[in-house]
């Protein structure tokens, strides 16, 4: 890790910037390929109906947001670079408890911001685009208002801003982190079987069918890596955990 950062470092910023729109075309992409296998693979696991052919304004969306993303990956560097982000090269046990900690105040940082968007001015200002597509398909993920990805883009900026010194290991893992969830909640199938959905720990880890259920009923299920912050602050669907333990995940 100390040569990837010693490596980083020496970029220029036109390099780091085609780095950075190289590597989420790269995100991007691993998410159309590997939802794609498992929405085939798990067709029969349906817990939305079957999306309609993407139109025009999804696939400008999904570029939009790839070109910001990029941005704020290019912002990140170059706060690195000034010194104001401090990343280590730890991969030891530091790494893990940063990761853990990191997803954990994101979790909490965006089920705020999600409950924000859903009030009603909020809402028709920028989330009401995303709930324009109830019935996801993997590119979903990326179909959110310009708004919302500098939002989310500013939120992580800032936590790594006051981190005392973020495991670069940490961060790479976080990204990865990120995008499983996000993609698994936006397959509209539910991959995981009966025996893995009633194990104790996807109580509190969310499974694919609890944004599903978000995209259903927009008043629940807030969350994104967790169910903690929907379970302590009442947003959870009531139905949920039977759901979930139901040999048929399928939503009313």
């Amino acid at each position: 890790m100390d040569a990837v950062l010693e490596w980083a470092g020496r970029l220029s910023p036109a390099e780091a910037a085609a780095g950075a729109l190289a590597g989420n075309l790269a995100l991007f992409a691993v998410a159309l390929l590997a939802g794609g296998l498992l929405v085939r693979r798990f067709g029969d696991r349906r817990v939305t109906p079957p999306p309609a052919p993407p139109d025009r304004r999804e696939r400008l969306l999904t570029v939009v947001a790839v070109l910001l993303n990029s941005a704020v990956g290019l912002v990140g560097w170059q706060l690195w670079q000034s010194g104001r982000i401090r990343l280590t090269a730890d991969a030891g046990p530091r790494a893990l408890v940063d990761l853990l900690l990191f997803s954990l105040v994101m979790d909490a940082l965006m089920y705020g911001g999600h409950w924000l968007a859903h009030r009603r001015r909020l809402y028709r200002l920028a989330h009401e685009l995303h709930h324009g597509y109830p019935d996801p398909r993997p590119a979903t993920l990326f179909v959110l208002h310009p708004l919302e990805v500098l939002g989310f883009g500013g939120a992580w900026i800032t936590v790594l801003w006051l981190w005392p010194g973020m495991s670069a290991l940490a961060l790479t893992g976080y990204i990865g982190v990120n995008l499983v969830f996000g993609l698994l909640g936006h397959l509209g199938v539910e991959p995981f079987p009966l025996r893995v959905r009633r194990l104790a720990v996807f109580r509190w880890v969310a499974l694919p069918m609890f944004h599903a259920g978000h995209h259903a009923d927009p008043a629940v299920n807030l969350g994104f890596y967790t169910t903690l912050w929907d379970r302590l602050f009442g947003t959870i669907d009531p139905r949920y955990d039977a759901r979930r333990a139901a040999p048929d995940p399928a939503l009313p």
